[in-house]
């Protein structure tokens, strides 16, 4: 159940917005803001260096504030305390709730690499971001190569990590449909 978890997180966090995600503009850019590229490499190299709240800290307050809605059914369940353990590390619904939307993103992360197979696929991973699609003035499509081997066969995967604008500049949104991701865990929940 653990890998079928990990897998579903990394798949619904890093880094494709759903559809009907919404983000408001609340700055301009400026000179010195980072290119949405180069906030594309530091949040794979955060990922790579399992630095989770580097990670988390790359990504949009309302893309961090949706995961946290969307799952909060999970947390918040009676029986919810061995995946609450597995997923945050807290056992206890008032626990849950106590962490900031940050920490929830960065738990979420931190235990989906627990997997040493996992955590060594993206260490040895080599990423080449090849550059970004507009959306708009204030959403970008970042496209990035990811290569890497599995079980001594290299593959070679194409990837888009999408971000939006906020008051510090560019910031990750989610990836594929969150939704599924709760559902997947409230199955796993009830498999318990």
């Amino acid at each position: 159940m653990r890998a079928r978890v990990a897998v579903l997180l990394l798949v619904a966090l890093t880094a494709r917005a759903p559809q009907g995600q919404t983000v408001q503009t609340q700055t301009a850019p400026t000179q010195n803001a980072e290119t949405p590229e180069q906030v594309t490499e530091r949040f794979i190299t955060a990922m790579r260096a399992a630095d989770w709240q580097g990670m988390a800290a790359l990504m949009h307050p309302n893309a961090l504030k949706e995961m946290r809605q969307l799952l909060a059914g999970v947390f918040e369940a009676p029986n919810g305390g061995p995946m609450r353990q597995q997923l945050l590390g807290v056992t206890t619904v008032q626990q849950a709730k106590a962490l900031s939307d940050t920490a929830v993103f960065a738990s979420l992360m931190r235990m989906t690499t627990q997997d040493a197979d996992v955590a060594e696929l993206l260490r040895t991973a080599k990423v080449q971001v090849l550059g970004h699609v507009n959306e708009g003035a204030d959403t970008v499509h970042v496209v990035y190569r990811m290569a890497m081997t599995v079980n001594g066969i290299p593959i070679t995967r194409m990837d888009v990590m999408s971000l939006a604008r906020s008051p510090v500049g560019w910031r990750g949104l989610l990836k594929g449909d969150v939704s599924a991701l709760a559902a997947g865990i409230r199955a796993a929940m009830e498999s318990q």
